[in-house]
């Protein structure tokens, strides 16, 4: 997990536990030469689905190998996404 993200994730841990009525979607990054391709966006999303959250569509997962301008693929997806709220 990128050092950035880590206290964002420990306060959702620790901190607001069990969330029914949350519903999100989540959006990961990773490089897929890396044995751990967008292993924080798996493990944000594992973390609020076991604090009974429930996730909106798909989880996207993006390759920057392939993808070098990853907003292009991210916009299409919140897009959709949206419309599923």
């Amino acid at each position: 997990m990128p050092d950035n993200i880590v206290p964002l994730f420990q306060q959702v841990k620790d901190k607001l536990g069990h969330q029914p009525a949350l519903r999100y979607g989540v959006i990961a990054l990773g490089d897929s030469s890396y044995d751990t391709f967008c292993g924080a966006g798996q493990t944000f999303d594992a973390l609020l689905q076991e604090q009974g959250a429930t996730r909106v569509g798909s989880l996207l997962e993006i390759d920057a190998v392939e993808h070098p301008e990853p907003e292009t693929l991210a916009c299409r997806w919140a897009a959709e996404w949206g419309a599923l709220l």
